[in-house]
């Protein structure tokens, strides 16, 4: 990544923008170059790791997305254990209280944390490692248990300091703020920002893959729990003992995990942030750029349909969309508070300035110098006043699974989002199985089904075994997927 000077000024948005266009156009190879164009230092950071990882993901290279993701994963844990020894650290760096937070080393957000291992266990169950699968899966959940003790006294030390030092804390006493964006139902109902019933859904079908009942179940109600009133969900538990009682009878239960879209980007917007100056308190106006998200697009979870007439139930388990709003909104004291403590020195040096101007105005001195001295105080702090743009761009905005018994072999599969279909062809080998799938723009991303001890490779027509290569091809299609959608400030999703 660039030095912290460029990096006050750099978009990352707009980087992204173009990475992402790419990919959604279905040259993956093309957007990794981009990606790599903007990051030409020798120490790539933190999001580079990750887009790097998702990126080799949908290129359908496994093996080169685990080298980057583990990358990722030992950034997020040399955080955790300097989070441990200083949790006040994680309030922000110096420079940030300076310049903007643009200049903070990127840490990642907690959601991204936890995203990190999912896609690595993920990765693994694609190349039929389901074992090493189950120990990501095992790190993720620990990870939120450390999350959820620093975030808890994190909260507690910001709303502190921000009374001492008198600064706002509400994102909602910003004039013009768009309020709704991040705080509506969809945000509000989630448990936290951080938590994956994705991961605990994968948990409960990995240790069930492995025979391991007595840490399945817990995996499969964490998922209830954080997404609550989802029959597949429900039933995933409830039908657990019956199904490992039985024997082997030809079929797979097959997993399929369909994400959709992009996370929102972060865009900078400016806001004008009262200080109280002077001995009298008078209250300044001064210009602070705070992220701002666009209004949530419409979603409706997707259809998926077997060899034309098995239509499977479905679930919506991931909503990244609303978690990457809330941990904005979760954020937002902490960032006011910074903003606050930054512009209070500039505020202060405005006010002297202006009365220094009005003093000699009555003297009928000339004011000219010192106006313009003003006004590029004020400029100045304009150009350098940006917000922080960053995060994991290439993450899906929502995921849904569904989940079928079906005779080995192979079959067709057609995903229905209501904007357009994706078809492809799995060839099913072992007990159970995964078969991934990500609807960007106008292409689809398929993963070959995977087993455990069998990885997912795409047979040809008729045979009957293949080498295991590296590289599992997946199959890429266009079917002129609209997304984004147009915008909506509420959304549907199917139960």
């Amino acid at each position: 990544m660039a030095g912290s000077g460029c990096a006050a000024f750099r978009s990352y948005k707009a980087e992204m923008d173009k990475t992402i266009a790419l990919a959604s156009g279905g040259d993956v190879n093309g957007a990794i170059k981009v990606l790599e164009s903007n990051n030409k230092s020798k120490d790539k950071d933190l999001l580079y790791d990750m887009e790097l990882g998702e990126l080799r993901r949908l290129s359908g290279d496994f093996q080169a997305s685990q080298v980057a993701l583990m990358s990722a994963d030992q950034k997020v844990q040399a955080w955790e254990e300097a989070s441990r020894l200083n949790a006040a650290r994680t309030g922000g760096s110096v420079a940030s209280y300076l310049v903007n937070d643009r200049v903070r080393v990127y840490e990642g957000f907690d959601f991204e944390k936890v995203m990190i291992t999912t896609l690595m266990a993920m990765n693994h169950m694609d190349l039929g490692d389901w074992d090493t699968a189950r120990v990501d899966i095992k790190r993720t959940h620990e990870r939120e248990a450390i999350i959820e003790a620093l975030r808890a006294d994190e909260y507690l030390k910001v709303t502190e300091e921000a009374k001492k030092k008198g600064a706002r804390q509400s994102f909602k006493e910003l004039n013009g703020y768009p309020v709704q964006t991040i705080d509506n139902p969809e945000v509000n109902a989630l448990k936290n920002g951080y938590q994956n019933a994705l991961s605990h859904y994968l948990a409960g079908f990995v240790y069930e893959a492995l025979g391991e009942p007595s840490l399945a179940a817990p995996g499969y109600r964490t998922a209830i729990e954080l997404r609550p009133g989802q029959g597949l969900l429900e039933d995933s538990l409830s039908g657990l003992d019956a199904r490992l009682s039985g024997k082997d009878d030809g079929f797979s239960d097959v997993l399929f995990v369909i994400e959709t879209g992009a996370v929102p980007a972060r865009a900078s917007q400016s806001f004008n942030l009262p200080i109280p100056v002077g001995p009298q308190g008078r209250w300044i106006f001064i210009s602070a750029s705070f992220p701002v998200l666009p209004p949530p697009a419409p979603y409706t979870t997707p259809s998926v349909r077997i060899d034309k007439d098995l239509d499977t139930r479905t679930a919506h388990v991931l909503d990244l969309d609303a978690m990457a709003r809330r941990t904005l909104k979760d954020e937002m004291p902490g960032i006011m508070l910074r903003a606050f403590i930054r512009l209070s020195s500039r505020a202060v040096a405005q006010y002297e300035m202006q009365e220094q101007i009005n003093h000699q105005a009555k003297k009928g001195q000339d004011t000219l110098a010192m106006s313009l001295g003003l006004l590029a105080l004020q400029v100045g702090g304009m150009v350098t006043e940006q917000a922080d743009e960053r995060g994991w761009r290439t993450l899906p905005a929502h995921v849904t699974v569904a989940r079928a018994r079906l005779s080995r072999g192979q079959h067709s599969v057609e995903i229905d989002t209501g904007q357009g279909r994706a078809t492809f062809d799995v060839n099913l080998a072992g007990s159970h199985a995964l078969v991934s799938a990500r609807l960007l723009g106008g292409r689809s991303f398929v993963t070959p089904a995977a087993s455990p001890g069998v990885p997912g490779v795409r047979l040809p027509a008729g045979s009957k075994s293949a080498a295991v290569p590296d590289r599992v091809p997946v199959q890429v299609s266009v079917v002129n997927f609209d997304y984004p959608v147009s915008v909506s400030t509420s959304r549907r999703t199917s139960p």
